[in-house]
């Protein structure tokens, strides 16, 4: 079958696979230097293989869901801006125990905490709306000191300047 200008549509498909297939191979070029940092820091953070890091890589794009190229690059832009060790910190998953995750030692834990209270707090007191005034006061006083103690903690981890 010949198509426009006289060429042969096989060959023109044929053509477009190639370029597919080099697109491709160019993308996993990308993808696997960027996978090779993060798996270098990982394991020069934690004293570990290159193996073992980029295990702890897989874990971590698998525990929060995300592909493993996408938290490589988020852990590299990370030590850029926070210094390695504390990069490496911010994604850690923590082990499991007898089937019990143990917590991860790191100071974005306990930020991660007191968000989490803040936005229950603020999710009771936006749901509120119907209750007395002392109800809703005392609410507002739970997200108030909820929100102070985000503040806190994101200041003891160096994350918003002291006061």
């Amino acid at each position: 079958m010949v198509g426009d200008m006289g060429q042969d549509d096989s060959l023109t498909a044929r053509i477009a696979s190639l370029e597919a297939e080099v697109r491709g191979l160019r993308n996993a070029v990308q993808t696997r230097t960027v996978i090779g940092q993060a798996t270098g820091l990982i394991a020069a953070v934690q004293g570990c293989t290159p193996q073992q890091g980029f295990q702890l890589l897989v874990r971590m794009s698998q525990h929060h869901n995300v592909k493993l190229h996408t938290i490589a690059v988020k852990l590299i832009d990370l030590a850029a801006e926070l210094g390695p060790h504390r990069a490496v910190r911010a994604v850690q998953v923590s082990e499991e125990q007898n089937g019990v995750p143990t917590p991860v030692d790191w100071p974005g834990a306990d930020v991660v905490q007191a968000a989490r209270q803040l936005v229950a707090a603020y999710d009771a007191a936006t749901a509120s709306s119907g209750h007395e005034p002392e109800a809703r006061r005392q609410l507002t006083d739970q997200v108030n000191l909820a929100g102070q103690l985000l503040a806190e903690r994101l200041t003891e981890v160096g994350w918003l300047p002291g006061s």
